[in-house]
């Protein structure tokens, strides 16, 4: 990856010749050890607009990608659901060889071997064979990758060039700084090395002729002087050549940060360079550390890393700024002190520590914050500047080269923030807000998120005991699924639990398992889940301008919405206003952490939140808001859903609607991957929405909802989705007494059943004809005929499914349905096949065939294709049966239905076969079985594996 992207294989280092492979496995490698989801893969492969079959063409690539590397088993490169994962060592890439020797290298040159260390990093630098990346296609993550590699290769440089100085090779030093100067001339840590070396070789006029130019280009690139660093290292160079000394040694540099230009006095972090000339009060100021802190380990590291880590290159002397974000009850506050009471080492000149108040009706004003600080720093209270702007220069000043953590917790924004920060590089600040603070200049940011299953336990554990918590497993994990990983809900749970000796982890469990009554639960003494998300939640801004959506309530109606998360535009449908204007409220609750967007325009609530916002809903909406607000957004789903189905399937059956109201506005779709993606991005979403009618008790929205996107889930293999909403359909259907909908239902559930356990189907077509028939409704009862006959042909009972099938055929034809008599002209073809009548088989499937291209469905065109080809083959035609099926293949990829053309490759490969073709046919039948495993379709996978094994004994 250090040059353009190669693999070693059996035959030495391999390029790789596509550009989309390229990308594929760049993305893989760049993540080691990760799950990849294809969904990514794609964005990266084709940024902006993918096509069409971008799913079936990146698992085309995986699989040429493990036979160029030799792992045809996939156990390297593994189908790990959702995407992929590429399995390595840290020996397998070259990049992470190269961080290794550079930490090594590093660590030798801080215990003082620079001959071991230049050794080290040159054998680091010797991996490079070009940019970054170089012959990958550049995308986000592939461009900020290659920056950042290009960086750790800058800094190794810089580090190695520290090493030749320490070694007495100026000479080397000069040259290698002039060379990279050329390309990076406004690092100063670069100039920094280039006078050291020239004033090391006796070179003192270069030296300062060197500072000189390096004035120069800094002027007239950024406008300023150079740095306190550089302007000090060219005041020693002067005093030590008027004197004749050299100037003083410098110390070797630590890890990271090699260009840093003074001498650290911890590894990885620069110290001041002067002395501070008065001791400070003694300052102590962080709140115990907790005993039991459990978890957040990482987010414990990061905040180390971040404040007192080494230094970035190109900006020494920013002071660092961590802020811990995340909602109320997560942690901040706790995180914070544990990490500062860890850090005290590094800071010895002490921590300041105080309470913003930011969620509070009352903030702490900055004036006043500064006003104590100084106080606390010596100054005489009297002495205090009026001012805000005065006290924070004098902060500054007084905080020059000292070494102190600042810990400044609940901030409420940026604005209050910025006055407090000190101006020198030697101090650091952390700090802890429910607010996103974009504006707050140099910030890095922890977003804090709820706790891991096992860190939760953990916490739980440490409170109530591990053999208590471990008495009842099952009791424990209800209660930790009611805390939803929050660790106050976690803490206050076990404290009431430790509390109460006659209680056992059971009872906890029984108490929190009514969600109407979980936050109440959750109180113990003065800690209150209900309380912590109450502070967010009143300081709420208004709306922000006339007839705007106010934050408070979308907050609350959204807890209406039982869904796993809801879109934008769902969520205008659910408060019935613009989306601009409701984009803007859900910012604001983005903003104020009471709300997650994990991606843009998808919004979604933690589960504690949701139970506030749904209680906040009913003790402040009107039962007719919360009703009339279901009523929308379960209209907009139906009548969106609709109009995905007209295009995903424009010849089944149409659900009839009247026209939703003018608040209401449902999308509308202009191709096929338009209506299929909205569909996959909304799943779990349609299956919520359709639980929520049943249980509101709209039990025709409920049914024809189902009935709507059985289209998408037909399409997209989605079995488990399909099943579920019709079972909910039918219920509500027989809840409303409308036959027609119970017909209707049953005749899709049948079908869904029949992909997976076809018993179970018959009883529901033979259900459906006759209520079709009770009805006297033809259409109906020739879709439910048609359907038993289908049923019939995969149970093997091909005479029974040629009966039905006729009566269908005899039905479809009388009143005309071209897309029916298409079905089952196939279905009659199939079972011919199956008797062995294959002239009979052939003259149904091409009528069949003449139908779907008169009517423009390619997804029938594909399976008639497909049956065509089969029953070509049965009477022995090989040729023709192989062009017909690799006509339906091409169908297959171009309009994405990945299930059916793993059927069809599976087919196509097994008469590859029959025709002699084994290269071709074995590599049909790879590719049909890594789609199948990718879709999770164990049974035909096993079956396409079983193939492949006698494959593979007859050939040998």
């Amino acid at each position: 990856m250090l040059g353009p992207l190669e693999v070693q294989t059996e035959r030495g280092w391999t390029s790789v010749g596509a550009r989309k492979w390229r990308t594929v496995l760049a993305v893989l490698l760049l993540n080691p050890g990760q799950v990849v989801s294809t969904d990514r893969l794609i964005e990266e492969a084709w940024p902006g607009q993918p096509p069409s079959t971008a799913t079936n063409l990146v698992s085309v690539y995986v699989h040429r990608l493990r036979r160029l590397i030799g792992d045809a088993d996939g156990r390297i490169l593994v189908t790990r659901a959702p995407g992929y994962q590429i399995l390595l060592t840290p020996e397998d890439l070259d990049t992470q060889r190269f961080a290794a020797l550079t930490a090594a290298g590093s660590s030798e040159l801080s215990g003082g071997d620079a001959r071991r260390a230049a050794e080290l990093l040159n054998e680091a630098l010797a991996l490079w064979r070009g940019s970054a990346l170089a012959d990958v296609p550049p995308s986000a993550l592939i461009s900020a990758e290659a920056d950042r590699l290009e960086e750790s290769r800058f800094e190794t440089q810089a580090l190695r060039m520290e090493a030749d100085l320490a070694c007495g090779r100026p000479a080397q030093v000069v040259a290698d700084a002039r060379r990279l100067l050329a390309d990076h001339p406004i690092r100063e840590g670069l100039w920094m090395l280039l006078i050291r070396a020239l004033h090391s070789s006796g070179r003192q006029a270069e030296a300062l002729e060197a500072y000189g130019q390096a004035r120069e280009v800094i002027a007239e690139e950024l406008g300023v002087d150079p740095g306190a660093e550089l302007q000090r290292l060219y005041q020693q160079i002067l005093a030590a050549d008027v004197g004749h000394e050299p100037p003083a040694a410098r110390p070797q540099a630590q890890t990271g940060s090699p260009v840093v230009g003074t001498p650290p006095a911890s590894p990885g972090r620069a110290a001041p360079a002067l002395a501070a000339t008065q001791p400070l009060p003694q300052l102590a100021q962080l709140p115990a550390d907790i005993p039991d802190f459990t978890g957040r380990a990482e987010h414990v590291r990061d905040l180390r890393d971040l404040l007192a880590g080494p230094r970035r290159a190109d900006s020494p002397g920013a002071v660092a700024v961590a802020a811990v974000i995340g909602a109320g009850g997560l942690g901040k506050t706790t995180l914070a002190v544990h990490t500062a009471h860890l850090l005290r080492a590094e800071f010895p000149d002490g921590q300041l520590y105080i309470n913003l108040l930011g969620a509070s009706q009352h903030p702490a004003p900055p004036s006043d914050v500064l006003a104590r600080f100084l106080r606390d720093l010596g100054m005489n209270p009297a002495s205090t500047p009026v001012g805000e702007e005065e006290r924070s220069a004098q902060y500054r000043s007084r905080l020059t080269d000292r070494r102190v953590l600042i810990v400044l917790d609940d901030a409420k924004d940026a604005a209050q923030v910025r006055p407090l920060l000190p101006g020198s590089a030697s101090c650091a600040v952390l700090v802890t807000t429910r607010n996103w603070m974009p504006d707050l200049a140099g910030s890095r940011f922890v977003d804090l998120d709820v706790l891991e299953p096992t860190e939760a336990r953990a916490l739980f554990a440490g409170i109530v005991g591990a053999e208590r918590a471990e008495a009842d497993p099952e009791a424990t994990s209800q209660v930790l699924n009611a805390c939803a990983g929050l660790p106050l809900a976690i803490r206050i749970a076990g404290a009431r639990l430790a509390a109460r000796g006659g209680w056992n982890v059971r009872t906890l469990a029984v108490r929190v398992s009514d969600e109407r009554q979980r936050l109440d639960e959750l109180r113990v003494g003065n800690l209150a889940v209900r309380a912590c998300f109450e502070v967010s939640f009143a300081s709420l801004p208004g709306s922000g301008q006339p007839g705007g959506v106010e934050p408070a309530r979308a907050f609350r109606l959204l807890g209406v919405w039982p869904g796993p998360s809801i879109g934008l535009r769902a969520v205008a449908a659910l408060l019935g206003q613009p989306e601009s204007a409701v984009a803007d409220a859900l910012e604001v609750l983005v903003n104020a952490h009471l709300l997650d967007s994990p991606i843009p325009d998808v919004y979604r609530f933690h589960d504690l939140l949701r139970v506030y916002a749904a209680d906040r809903a009913r003790a402040q909406e009107t039962e007719q808001d919360r009703w009339d607000a279901i009523v929308r957004v379960l209209t907009w789903y139906l009548h969106t859903m609709e109009a995905a189905a007209r295009v995903i399937s424009p010849q089944h059956t149409r659900v009839p609607l009247d026209p939703p109201p003018p608040e209401v506005r449902p999308l509308d779709f202009s191709t096929l991957d338009e209506a299929l993606n909205w569909c996959e991005a909304e799943r779990a979403r349609l299956v919520a929405a359709v639980r929520l009618a049943a249980e509101s008790g709209l039990h025709e929205i409920a049914w024809k909802l189902s009935a709507a996107a059985m289209s998408f889930f037909y399409r997209r293999s989605h079995w488990t989705n399909w099943v579920t909403t019709h079972q909910i359909g039918l219920t509500s259907a027989r809840e409303a007494g409308d036959s027609l909908a119970e017909a209707w239902m049953l005749n899709n559930l049948g079908m869904a059943y029949g992909q997976q356990r076809i018993e179970e189907s018959i009883p529901c077509f033979e259900q459906a004809l006759a209520l079709y028939r009770e009805l006297g409704d033809p259409p109906g009862e020739a879709r439910a005929a048609t359907n038993v006959a289908n049923a019939y042909f995969v149970l093997g009972r091909f005479s029974e499914a040629l009966a039905a099938g006729q009566r269908s055929l005899s039905i479809q034809r009388q009143f005309g349905k071209r897309y029916g008599e298409g079905i089952t002209l196939d279905n009659l073809g199939c079972a011919y096949r199956e008797l062995t009548r294959f002239d009979e088989a052939i003259e149904c499937l091409r009528q069949a065939l003449a139908i779907f291209r008169e009517l423009g469905d390619r997804d029938a065109e594909a399976d008639s294709l497909s049956d065509l080809g089969a029953a070509y083959l049965g009477r022995g035609g090989t040729d023709q049966a192989i062009a017909s099926l690799q006509e339906a293949l091409v169908i297959r990829r171009d309009i994405g239905d990945r299930h059916g053309q793993a059927r069809t490759l599976h087919r196509l490969g097994l008469t590859q076969q029959r025709a002699g073709n084994e290269a071709e046919a074995r590599e049909l039948l790879y590719e049909a079985l890594h789609l199948l495993e990718e879709l999770g379709d164990h049974a035909q996978s096993a079956q396409v594996r079983a193939n492949l094994v006698t494959f593979t004994e007859a050939a040998g």
